[in-house]
């Protein structure tokens, strides 16, 4: 057994052979809607699950303290299928993902940045990429064209995936989300 992460983590069913590796954004931690839900679908489908748990500092590179937590979340007791769920901010090391061949949820992935879609590009595994189309960051025809990457979008939906000022409209798009990420986790290609 490795050494206890050295930062605030979460850690669902342990001993589960499957895991997801959840990482927050810069300002959506893991108990944030999105991810909660990813999480609560990572364990019904019998997955274990290691949340990272903190935030970037004020003042802290938050690239390089995104860096920094998925390096070390994806290295503590690594399981034999792992999957990366991570939102905008995470989606920088969309690169370690695909040097691990690791499949990938990122939510609101910033694919305004050319280095998150060369690595989409370098892609082997799976990913599922869901954004809307009212957040600058989402760049849908930005990504490379693969069999490997999914897309879900929400017209109108913020950076946060909600349509501002429409409560239950929000509500039913994380549902949709929340199956998507469900039926994306239940892929045949996890067997």
């Amino acid at each position: 057994m490795s050494e206890p992460a050295a930062f605030p983590v979460a850690f669902h069913r342990p001993e589960a052979e499957r895991r997801v590796v959840i990482l927050p954004g810069a300002r959506y931690p893991t108990r944030a809607p999105l991810l909660w839900f990813a999480r609560e679908v990572a364990v019904a489908k019998g997955f274990g699950v290691l949340e990272v748990l903190d935030e970037p500092p004020a003042g802290e590179d938050p690239f390089a303290w995104i860096r920094d937590r998925a390096q070390r979340a994806l290295d503590h007791e690594p399981a034999p299928t792992t999957v990366v769920i991570g939102k905008s901010l995470a989606s920088d090391v969309a690169d370690l993902a695909a040097e691990r061949e690791l499949p990938a949820v990122w939510l609101t992935p910033l694919l305004d940045r050319a280095g998150v879609r060369a690595a989409l590009a370098r892609a082997t595994r799976p990913a599922l990429l869901i954004g809307g189309t009212a957040d600058p960051t989402w760049q849908p025809d930005t990504v490379p064209s693969s069999a490997l990457i999914e897309q879900l979008e929400l017209t109108e939906h913020d950076h946060s995936l909600q349509l501002p000022g429409d409560l239950l409209a929000s509500l039913a798009s994380l549902k949709k989300v929340t199956k998507r990420i469900e039926r994306f986790l239940g892929g045949s290609w996890l067997d």
